[in-house]
Order: structure tokens, then C-alpha cells, then sequence
């Protein structure tokens, strides 16, 4: 970590035996997580229980210290259980929560795009990240979705035009085959539009990532052209 406010202290282990280790293995017993390698402290609170049920806490911010600062702040938090201690020792208990921040890696999601067999097209894999929009992301990347059989659901036909992902056209719609957990759920107007094909889905409307899940979406294109 750096001294100037701007970075960052991490776990890198847990003493064997200490009471962490010992607070992590009580959190797995209970399908919880407990403190893991990379995990940034941002506060501690010392919690002292008093005879008469006097209560008294501490709590010091390590978020964005250094190492020494971190270490510093944290010894001076026990030292405070010592000087209470020593202030006539009337101490029935003392606990130390520790208020962690985790890192974890943005996930990738695949997009495998199938084409009808009259297009005479290999599927495809795009790579997304969590919050991409999957019809902006195909048109990025040259894929055409204003299938020519498509039926607009306002009645028109699709020569007069996509409706410039306002969800009111079906043309860039897609068959979802699998992962279909993985994008945005469905609005009203989606579902009522995808009634009669409820693995369809609009691919303005459609965001990936869902729950910053990573995994893979296999979806058809053009479907109406599938036979």
C-alpha cells in the first residue's frame, strides 16, 4: 500500500491458528466466506462489554493506508483494550469485526452466434463484458440482424426500417439455446411481444452479465430463418 490516500492494503494469508483463521473456518461451517488472500481491510471496530452492560466501541478506517499505517492503526485499536483493562478491569468481553472489501475479476461472457444453414456461416464466438448490450455488440461486429422475414410488431414491414432499439420491432430478435440466464431479464413489453416464442428474445433489450455472472450464450440468428 502507498502513503498518499490513493492505495491499498491486502491480505496475503491468514496466521495458522489465529483468530481469523479460526473466524474464517466457523464462516465456511456456515456456507459463508470468510477472509480470503486479496480482500482490503476498510474498518475495524473493537467491541468492549463492560459489567453493568456498559458497552463501549472503537472503530479506526484503514481504508487507502499504507502497510504501516494499517498495521499502526490496528495495534493502537487493541492497545485501547488494554488501556480499558487497565481502567479497573471490570472487561467481561471484547470482539473485533473487521469490515473487508473484495476485488474480484470482471467477468467475461462468450456470445456463440449461430447462423441459419442458408447463410452457409461458422459460428461465431464473441467475447462481452458484463453490461454490454448484445445487439449493439453484434453490429459492432458486422453481424446482421434485420432479418428480411422478420415481422415488425407494430404490422409494418421490416423495409420501413428497425425502430433503432426502442424495443418496439422485432427485427433484431434472437433465439436464445442456452445461457439464457446470463442476460437482463425480460420487460413487460418484451415478454408480450415474445409470447408465442418465449425463447426469443430482443437483442436491444438484452444486456449480458446478469449478476456479473460469467458463461457462455448460444443464440441463433435471424430465427425465422431456421428450418
Amino acid at each position: 500500500g502507498r502513503e498518499d490516500g490513493l492505495g491499498i492494503v491486502i491480505v496475503s494469508g491468514l496466521v495458522a491458528g489465529g483468530n481469523a483463521e479460526r473466524a474464517s473456518a466457523a464462516a465456511a461451517g456456515r456456507g459463508r466466506e470468510g477472509v480470503m488472500y486479496g480482500d482490503s481491510i476498510a474498518s475495524a471496530a473493537l467491541t468492549v462489554e463492560r459489567s453493568g452492560g456498559r458497552v463501549d466501541v472503537t472503530t479506526v478506517a484503514t481504508e487507502c493506508l499504507g502497510y504501516d499505517r494499517t498495521v499502526g492503526a490496528l495495534v493502537g485499536l487493541l492497545s485501547a483494550l488494554s488501556d480499558a483493562d487497565r481502567d479497573g478491569g471490570d472487561v467481561r468481553g471484547a470482539s473485533v469485526r473487521l469490515t473487508l472489501k473484495r476485488m474480484r475479476r470482471r467477468p467475461d461472457v462468450r456470445v456463440e452466434l449461430r447462423y441459419p444453414p442458408s447463410q452457409g456461416l461458422e459460428p461465431r464466438v464473441i467475447e462481452l463484458r458484463p453490461g454490454d448490450n448484445l445487439r449493439t455488440a453484434m453490429l459492432q461486429r458486422g453481424v446482421v440482424l434485420n432479418d428480411e422475414l422478420a415481422l415488425r410488431y407494430d404490422g409494418k414491414g421490416t423495409n420501413s426500417g428497425n425502430c433503432g432499439s426502442g424495443g418496439l420491432c422485432r427485427t433484431c430478435a434472437v433465439s436464445v439455446l442456452r445461457g439464457g440466464e446470463l442476460l437482463s431479464e425480460p420487460k413487460m413489453n418484451e415478454r408480450r411481444m415474445m409470447q408465442d416464442n418465449p425463447r426469443w428474445r430482443l437483442a436491444c433489450k438484452s444486456w449480458v452479465g446478469r449478476g456479473m455472472k460469467e458463461g457462455t450464450v448460444v443464440v441463433q440468428v435471424n430465427p425465422r430463418q431456421w428450418v
